[in-house]
């Protein structure tokens, strides 16, 4: 099989799955990671990217707003000219207007520094740090052109394939992120 059906294939199956999740569980879940997330991100990382969840993503929604109190620099991902662009978000409310695929995107300015900590979606991933988006390549393609410290996957066990075919335009993370704690994807070592 060659490797785009196979990713085509693993696509459907794990989006499946994740879509199956009762909504109480997705919640549940998603506070338990974004509690790891929070534990695991070293307190010097001032400026992070997160994501809007989609199709019962974990919903890290709640803990930017916990560290955009904390006077984190709070980012979001802006699809502009099919090229992700770091927006800076300015208040609480989170300024969002519908966006690209009708995925909410922030309405302020973009922002041009480095950052610490850009926090990735992804429908399936493995310990080895691939990953599988929906097949578009736009966080691969930001992640190879961007200068930040570090890329973590934000999933739930159930999203951890034992292996993700890749090829050379796919980025390989630093760490991947569960309910049950981070794997270091160069040792695949898991952390609680």
């Amino acid at each position: 099989m060659d490797i785009l059906k196979e990713k085509k294939t693993i696509r459907r199956q794990y989006l499946e799955a994740r879509k199956a999740l009762p909504r109480e569980t997705v919640d549940g879940l998603s506070k338990t990671i974004c509690h790891n997330i929070r534990y695991h991100i070293p307190h010097d990382f001032q400026t992070i990217l997160f994501y809007v969840p989609i199709n019962n993503e974990v919903d890290v929604l709640p803990l930017a707003k916990e560290l955009y109190v904390e006077k984190r620099n709070i980012l979001f991902p802006r699809l502009i000219n099919d090229r992700i662009v770091p927006y800076i978000i300015n208040d609480l409310e989170f300024d969002f207007v519908m966006g690209a695929y009708n995925i909410p995107e922030p309405d302020t300015q973009p922002y041009d520094g480095k950052i610490d900590l850009i926090l990735v979606p992804g429908v399936a991933f493995d310990c080895r740090g691939y990953r599988l988006g929906y097949g578009r390549g736009y966080f691969d393609q930001f992640l190879f052109g961007t200068e930040f410290t570090e890329a973590w996957g934000v999933a739930y066990n159930m999203q951890i394939a034992p292996g993700v075919p890749h090829t050379g335009h796919d980025y390989i993370l630093d760490s991947l992120i569960t309910e049950t704690g981070i794997t270091l994807c160069q040792t695949g070592v898991e952390h609680e």
